[in-house]
């Protein structure tokens, strides 16, 4: 071999030998600089796909967030601002069986508080005192949520289970109106819009406030006052009557609805406060007229609770609660009634 060739092969093997270690070591220097550059952001939070996709890890969060809170009994946790609910038809996370008292149930962002009294005459009121951590708590459910204006309908039970409700009231049966003229939203969604000045109306905002039109007045600008305050039109009920507006007992129409002045099995909801509420069954004995009440009546029991606003809901057969695993009737014994909606208050805990 000539010299030439000689000294070049000895050079190259002279450099393959100096750069192996550094071949060798470079996937370690690699990491050692991934995990260096780790450690520095440390301070950041970390994007967790897996929390954004499965229910399961928002739990373990939830978990951290709680386990050093020291509640006092009825107190929601203000920390559950992070688990807003979507403001559509998906279901609600589901309720904990085990917190399920007689008389109530309670997790850190939603408290319930049963109460039952009965009148001589046999008269029942059922009530249910709710207090929720967020507006998107406050939720509606329809039979059908894939079309929200269909004529199908369920029970008030059935709906309760899809939607993971942890209390349950029947709405306004909004498809049992052949006329159409009602002002009706579920979860944002339209239903119909159009106004009525024989009826009252109910809407509840993204805050979850009340705001009730008596003969439908105000109704048509009302959703462009929203907006321009910066606030959503989230649901809306014509039913009716209105029974109790701006901390006011109103003065009812003899005329209005269904035997107004007759006594009757009755359903009703009122804002006692921000995001506090009570739901109201009044249980009659019979359709006999010698039990129940008259909207009269109602509306000076929904005032004696304390509420700021209250609203007349769809009564007699209709008229029916759901909570747990208990289930009160405004006509016990009675049909099981379809409806197309229900009014819902949802735990915000994965």
């Amino acid at each position: 071999m000539k010299m030439p060739v000689r000294i070049l092969l000895i050079l190259l093997c002279a450099a393959m030998i100096i750069a192996m270690p550094f071949v060798v070591s470079s996937p370690n220097m690699l990491n050692n600089v991934k995990m260096e550059l780790m450690n520095e952001e440390d301070d950041e939070e970390e994007i967790d796909f897996g929390r954004l996709l499965f229910a399961s890890a928002c739990a373990e969060e939830a978990e951290e967030i709680y386990e050093d809170e020291d509640l006092d009994s009825g107190e929601i946790s203000d920390h559950t601002s992070q688990y807003v609910l979507p403001l559509d038809f998906s279901p609600a996370p589901a309720p904990d069986p085990s917190l399920y008292t007689e008389d109530g149930y309670e997790d850190e962002t939603i408290s319930v508080k049963m109460e039952h009294r009965e009148m001589e005459d046999g008269t029942k009121m059922h009530i249910a005192y709710v207090k929720i951590a967020d507006a998107s708590q406050f939720r509606t459910g329809v039979a059908n949520p894939d079309k929200v204006a269909s004529t199908k309908t369920k029970t008030v039970k059935a709906m309760a289970k899809t939607y993971n409700a942890v209390i349950a009231l029947n709405g306004d049966n909004y498809t049992d109106k052949p006329d159409k003229t009602t002002f009706e939203y579920r979860m944002t969604q339209k239903i119909r819009s159009k106004s009525n000045k024989l009826k009252d109306i109910l809407v509840i905002d993204d805050a979850g406030d009340f705001h009730l039109f008596v003969r439908s007045k105000g109704i048509k600008e009302f959703p462009e006052e929203l907006k321009k305050a910066g606030r959503k039109l989230v649901n809306a009920f014509t039913f009716g009557p209105a029974l109790v507006k701006d901390g006011e007992l109103l003065e009812l129409d003899e005329n209005y609805g269904y035997n107004p002045g007759g006594r009757e099995p009755r359903a009703a909801i009122g804002q006692l406060d921000r995001l506090s509420y009570v739901m109201v069954i009044i249980e009659a004995k019979d359709r006999s007229g010698k039990s129940g009440f008259s909207q009269g009546k109602l509306a000076e029991f929904m005032y004696g609770l304390g509420c700021v606003q209250a609203f007349n809901l769809d009564g007699g057969n209709s008229a029916e609660m759901v909570f747990g695993d208990q289930i009160y009737k405004g006509m016990p014994g009675g049909d099981d009634r379809t409806l197309s909606d229900i009014i819902y208050f949802a735990t915000a805990k994965p």
